[in-house]
């Protein structure tokens, strides 16, 4: 219990030793209070922290966020794909073009009437 309370502590004073560096590095910009604000927000969960393990939430909150990031993913695999659908594969593969051998070296080539770069 002690070496719990004792990591704790531990992992706040280098964050806060962390976010100190970090907020005095800065330049004096208007982003410094976003930063701060971000900052303090990561600071509550963590002194939070011992009450979701006391309450057993911990687990929770991270399963809550697995399944979140888990189902973004698919989305975006989903979307990525969709792209795939409407895309002619013999566009690409060049089914349907007349293929010659080559009488030297024996191998099939294939002719190319015109090559446009860029759109």
């Amino acid at each position: 219990m002690f070496q719990y309370l004792y990591e704790w502590i531990q992992n706040i004073a280098f964050y806060m030793v962390l976010v100190m560096a970090a907020v005095q590095v800065l330049p004096n910009t208007g982003y410094k209070k976003y930063i701060r604000f971000f900052t303090g927000l990561v600071l509550i969960l963590m002194l939070a922290t011992p009450i979701f393990k006391l309450f057993g939430m911990d687990e929770r909150l991270a399963d809550v966020y697995d399944n979140e990031a888990y189902k973004e993913e698919i989305e975006r695999i989903e979307d990525s794909t969709k792209y795939l659908e409407d895309v002619d594969a013999s566009d690409y593969l060049g089914a349907g073009e007349e293929e010659e051998e080559d009488e030297e070296t024996g191998k099939e080539t294939v002719e190319v009437e015109e090559i446009h770069i860029g759109r």
